[in-house]
């Protein structure tokens, strides 16, 4: 189930568990207009319907695990047994990942909703968990504790671990459903489908041309006397890579620094994705 970016408002969704309905609750769900057709359609075929939350007068038993709601105490019980073992049963509807706690899916629902409320110290970006800004952190620090047990390259993350590892295993999970062409990494698979529809997301500040991917702009810039995809908006040297920037920019003293500054004023392109 991967509908990202959907949102149900004001309706639950009925989950067909066995031969007994189960209403998610609606706090699972982001808040929107009412349901698109392309989602009742969706729904339809999935075996899933969506409704009104709880209908005046109806019973409702509440799992204490994941808050599910059940119309008969029986069927509350059966569920229950979801919860039991090294089962997540508390899932994402919108992107199926799995959480062991209600509050972890809850935390995990702003990801969709688009809140990015976790802001690192050193540069001001802004993510959308605190997994993330982990990540992210470890650009400051310098920090690669992922190694590789094929050539011993370190990685600051898991993910980009275990998609490096496919270099040397060959494997290609992403396919084009249009050419058929397969690719190691997700964002190689989702830059090719710009072949097909003719997309170029990122943009060049200096002369507007624009460009299918992020590497085709850095070569295209170059062309501009040799720029940089980063520009420091106070003295306007130019940087190689983010984390130069971020570098070259605590060589400025504090109150050289605008109160809104951000380190995204520093790029040279825009993106549209």
């Amino acid at each position: 189930m991967n509908f990202l970016g959907a949102s149900l408002s004001l309706c639950s969704v009925l989950l067909r568990v066995d031969s007994n309905p189960c209403v998610v609750p609606s706090w699972l769900l982001l808040p929107s207009q009412q349901p698109k057709a392309w989602m009742v359609e969706w729904a339809s075929s999935a075996n899933i319907v969506l409704q009104r939350s709880n209908p005046a007068g109806a019973k409702a038993f509440l799992c204490d695990h994941c808050g599910a709601q059940f119309s008969k105490e029986d069927a509350l019980e059966s569920h229950r047994q979801t919860h039991t073992g090294s089962d997540m049963a508390v899932f994402c509807l919108l992107c199926g990942k799995r959480f062991q706690t209600q509050t972890a899916l809850q935390q995990h629902m702003e990801v969709h909703a688009g809140v990015r409320s976790y802001i690192c110290s050193e540069c001001n970006r802004t993510f959308p968990s605190h997994t993330a800004l982990k990540r992210h952190l470890r650009s400051h620090t310098g920090d690669h504790p992922y190694e590789c047990e094929f050539c011993g390259s370190c990685f600051r993350d898991e993910s980009t671990l275990k998609g490096h590892k496919r270099i040397h295993t060959g494997e290609k999970p992403y396919e084009c459903n249009g050419c058929g062409k397969k690719f190691s990494l997700k964002h190689q698979l989702e830059t090719h489908y710009r072949v097909h529809t003719g997309e170029k997301p990122f943009e060049c500040k200096l002369c507007h041309q624009r460009s299918r991917d992020y590497s085709a702009m850095i070569k295209h810039l170059r062309t501009h006397n040799g720029a940089s995809p980063y520009q420091c908006t106070i003295c306007l040297e130019y940087c190689p890579s983010l984390s130069a920037m971020q570098k070259h920019m605590k060589g400025h003293k504090p109150e050289e620094i605008p109160a809104d500054w951000r380190i995204e004023k520093t790029y040279l392109y825009l993106c549209y994705v």
